[in-house]
């Protein structure tokens, strides 16, 4: 990507980062998201201890799998080119945001799960700096990126950046692809590569609240999603949302179709970062940082809320219209960043 204006342009969006916060900031900060990842031990009753949770998903661990561990970030290229796409559907959370010409990019977050083969792998974005800072300490791994874009990525995202310029070991290319379309890794080699550069870095805190679901909830069989260049279909079927993409059943590398427990829809202002594309096409910000509307889908059912992170430094918080917490489903999470005025269509 060719750049077609100076870095003060940057600097103002390193300063957005911080404030931005369109449509209202909100300060309420009732309700944080936050909960301990695993159960108190055994008490005076004599009970047994509960199996500690996945911070990012809720679900009690499995064989394998590790609560301590520290969260990897993994940017992953997401147009008609770039499928199919593997390790979507080991990720704890998956994060679809918008990039240049109204396409779609994701980060795929893995803690407690493990995946062999993650990718395509693409490059990173000023948006990711907001994300990452949600974690805590993670790493990121990307496969290019402008050089403007790093400088906030550095600043607020607190992660280990491992890239496949820099540090190529750690990545592999599938020549039966086009490039840029064809670079893999996997969450073993990321988190050696992570460690290695920041040995200390540890779980992150959970993102979310798990429960029973909220009772202002309606029923919802499909959720249909438009961006300017892209659609997304979820349907509800057999206890999972199923993913649709542009007309087409999501299929992954292993011939599963990418599903979700949870899909959380947060309508988000959309900034300039004073970048271009190639194209000539603005390479647009996702404004995670002030208060919009959010809609959560879970069990069949989706309720509308609020969606609150006055800081850059404060959680996520999830609020429905009475100022309740929106509980998830434990399970699996997909956060679709709509731009505004876009709003998911239920079916």
């Amino acid at each position: 990507m060719q750049l077609k204006r100076a870095f003060p342009a940057v600097a103002a969006v390193v300063a957005l980062l911080t404030v931005a916060g369109c449509n209202g900031s909100g300060s309420n900060n009732a309700g944080n998201l936050t909960q301990p990842s695993s159960s108190p031990s055994a008490g005076a009753s004599g009970q047994p201890a509960a199996k500690p949770t996945c911070p990012l998903t809720g679900a009690p661990i499995k064989k394998g799998e590790s609560v301590t561990g520290p969260a990897v970030a993994v940017k992953i290229d997401n147009v008609s080119e770039a499928l199919p796409q593997g390790g979507d559907n080991r990720a704890d959370i998956v994060v679809e945001e918008l990039v240049e010409g109204g396409l779609t990019r994701l980060m795929a977050i893995f803690q407690c799960n493990s995946a062999p083969l993650i990718g395509p792998i693409r490059s990173a974005r000023i948006t990711d700096a907001n994300l990452l800072a949600l974690l805590h300490g993670s790493i990121l791994a990307f496969s290019g990126a402008n050089p403007k874009d790093l400088p906030p990525i550095e600043a607020h995202g607190d992660a280990a950046l491992i890239s496949q310029d820099n540090d190529p070991q750690y990545f592999t290319r599938n020549l039966s692809r086009p490039a840029p379309h064809n670079v893999f890794s996997s969450t073993k080699q990321l988190i050696k590569a992570g460690l290695q550069r920041r040995p200390h870095l540890t779980a992150p805190k959970p993102l979310f609240s798990y429960g029973p679901i909220d009772p202002l909830s309606k029923r919802a069989r499909q959720i249909h999603l438009t961006w300017p260049a892209a659609t997304a279909i979820w349907t509800w079927s057999k206890g999972a949302w199923l993913r649709t993409q542009d007309g087409a059943a999501d299929i992954l590398t292993n011939r599963h179709q990418v599903s979700a427990t949870n899909v959380v829809i947060m309508s988000v202002n959309i900034a300039s970062t004073g970048l271009h594309d190639v194209l000539g096409n603005p390479v647009p910000l996702d404004v995670t940082v002030g208060s919009n509307p959010v809609w959560v889908a879970r069990n069949g059912k989706m309720v509308k809320g609020t969606w609150k992170r006055p800081k850059i430094t404060s959680p996520l918080t999830l609020l429905d219209s009475q100022g309740h917490v929106i509980k998830l489903a434990p399970g699996r999470t997909w956060i679709e960043l709509l731009p505004k005025p876009g709003k998911p269509s239920r079916h």
